[in-house]
């Protein structure tokens, strides 16, 4: 037998916010890679995502996370986060998608007249905003952890620019990658504080890999966490940009530079400690249907 009044003083279930606009709507499934990016490529018919990584445990102490090995069937191209409303998913995010398409196929065309070509502050900004929609999207279906904000995803959908702390860069990539992803995350605290501190910035570093092109988009929650910086034989800045940009590069990036780029920070300081506890587990892997 139900109880009515038992029944009555469950709690509501709030309705799901849009990623983007923060308001309450119909939520679509958006897909982590655009559909038309993947049309004719040849994609793995599988998924493999790895996760390492470590974190401080006391002063003197650092320790490693699970190291995680997870394969499972269908392709990248097929993933997919409901947390996106309709009314963005058809509206700004859409027109964005249509902007975008002829300046990516301008990028990754394999030859130019006199070797190079141009690419205008207008549409730098364009493919810089493009890249870090794509890269917050990858964010929130590899976890349900964000690192930009909702002020700063409402920036991005009201200006159509990335918001404040903000970094693109994009490369002409050659290797086995394709449809790629990295993605880092970091946690940074002043080294005045104690090891323990509350007082931290968030930082993304999400590498993407497509199509022969690589683009890096670094996102911040907040000031205060060094620069960055990338050879600029091999990347270009595409945020913030001030002028026109020469493409391409004079050299390509491979599959180990877009892997050191996400997964290597020289800009920051290391934690100046005496133990490294790796995971007694080891790595630990798992098929899922």
């Amino acid at each position: 037998m139900i109880d009515p009044v038992s029944k009555s003083r469950r709690p509501l279930k709030l309705p799901k916010l849009c990623f983007f606009c923060g308001l309450p709507g119909s939520m679509s499934k958006e897909h982590a890679w655009p559909q038309w990016l993947g049309k004719g490529a040849e994609v793995e018919p599988t998924q493999t995502t790895r996760t390492i990584g470590y974190g401080r445990t006391s002063e003197s102490e650092l320790t490693e996370a699970p190291n995680l090995v997870v394969t499972k069937p269908g392709s990248v191209l097929t993933s997919r986060v409901r947390e996106v409303c309709q009314h963005c998913n058809n509206g700004w995010m859409s027109q964005l998608e249509t902007s975008v398409r002829p300046l990516l196929s301008h990028l990754w065309q394999p030859t130019y007249a006199f070797g190079r070509t141009t690419v205008t502050t207008d549409d730098a900004s364009i493919l810089a905003t493009w890249a870090t929609k794509t890269a917050w999207i990858r964010e929130r279906v590899s976890d349900p952890i964000v690192t930009a904000t909702p002020q700063m995803r409402r920036y991005l959908l009201d200006h159509q620019l990335p918001p404040e702390f903000t970094r693109v860069w994009i490369a002409r990539h050659q290797g086995r990658s394709n449809f790629g992803v990295y993605v880092g995350r970091i946690e940074a605290s002043h080294q005045d504080d104690s090891w323990d501190t509350d007082r931290r910035r968030h930082i993304l570093v999400c590498v993407l890999t497509f199509r022969g092109l690589s683009a890096l988009v670094r996102t911040d929650d907040g000031w205060g966490v060094p620069e960055m910086t990338l050879p600029s034989h091999q990347w270009r800045q595409f945020w913030p940009v001030t002028e026109t940009i020469q493409w391409p590069p004079p050299r390509l990036v491979s599959d180990a530079d877009t892997q050191t780029a996400a997964m290597r920070y020289p800009w920051l300081r290391h934690p100046d400690v005496p133990i490294f506890n790796r995971d007694p587990k080891g790595i630990q892997e798992f098929s899922r249907n």
